[in-house]
């Protein structure tokens, strides 16, 4: 979700471009334990900078330790995760969004049912590759805590997912002051919070923790992790916006409205280059399935 141009969330190209929350959607994933993945909100010409917040229990847990019920388990790998193999394609789904408006009232109730939807799509790919699935929380209120720590700061983030209480944060008075009732900005920031909660859900946001625990805070190796994880999520928002296009409320003008949010923001260490988070959420929104969203796979240039 975006500072000057600055991603996570981008907005529709008009002028000046605003970063919407997708662009600006550029979730920074604070890592030492695993963490906090927020929206960046484009508004300052700082630098975002995000705080390492260790997941507590975390470091208890063995990787690929077996649950006592032996039902699906997480699966603590990166690009060989089963979510990212080759044939897991994401179903046409139909979505029912009813209006936005600037009411709580409405808010909720299109992020509902975009969640609704969103469920519709991810929860049959992680069934066939046997990882757990469960519907994300949602939380509206302004500078609301989570189990990962304080809500980041309004210039640091628009909106934020925590894997602690598996609750995507769509804070309205951010949203509102940032994209305003942008239907496509709205949808395209869920949808990139929605793809923190799949890589949460799949094990991958705990193997990024457990292989980025050893890395100094800020060095180019943690950078570079989380850049992964970002661009991923770009990627994940745009598989499920295609999945989405053409039916129900999400029509072809919507979808392409939402793929353009992306496109209004400026590149940094953290989320990547302007190229690359466009890169990334076109390769969603264009690909045959899951496996083009492998950004652990990729070159550092590709996540540059």
């Amino acid at each position: 979700m975006p500072p000057p141009p600055r991603y996570p969330a981008p907005a529709p190209p008009q002028a000046p471009p605003r970063n919407s929350p997708v662009a600006l959607l550029g979730t920074l994933v604070i890592v030492l334990g695993l963490v906090l993945v927020v929206a960046v909100a484009g508004r300052s010409a700082d630098p975002v900078e995000g705080t390492a917040v260790a997941i507590p229990g975390l470091s208890e847990k063995t990787p690929g330790e077996p649950s006592q019920d032996q039902g699906p388990e997480p699966v603590w790998e990166l690009g060989t995760n089963p979510l990212l193999d080759d044939g897991v394609v994401l179903p046409a789904v139909t979505c029912d969004l009813p209006r936005i408006g600037r009411s709580t009232d409405q808010l909720v109730a299109f992020y509902e049912a975009g969640m609704r939807c969103l469920d519709e799509a991810w929860e049959p790919v992680l069934r066939q590759v046997n990882e757990p699935f469960f519907a994300a929380g949602l939380e509206v209120t302004a500078d609301a805590a989570t189990r990962c720590g304080e809500a980041p700061p309004e210039s640091e983030a628009t909106a934020y997912y925590c894997p602690l209480d598996e609750v995507i944060y769509m804070p309205e008075n951010r949203l509102l002051d940032t994209v305003g009732v942008d239907r496509a900005s709205h949808l395209a920031v869920l949808a990139h919070e929605y793809g923190h909660h799949v890589q949460s859900l799949s094990g991958i946001m705990y193997a990024v923790a457990d292989v980025s625990f050893a890395m100094p805070e800020g060095s180019p190796e943690e950078l570079e992790m989380s850049r992964r994880v970002e661009l991923q999520a770009n990627c994940f928002a745009g598989l499920f916006i295609a999945s989405a296009a053409g039916r129900g409320s999400v029509t072809i003008s919507l979808s392409e409205a939402a793929m353009v949010d992306f496109r209004n923001t400026d590149g940094d260490d953290t989320h990547g280059s302007l190229d690359n988070q466009v890169t990334w959420a076109r390769a969603g929104f264009e690909g045959e399935g899951t496996a083009a969203c492998n950004t652990w796979t990729a070159t550092p240039e590709e996540v540059s």
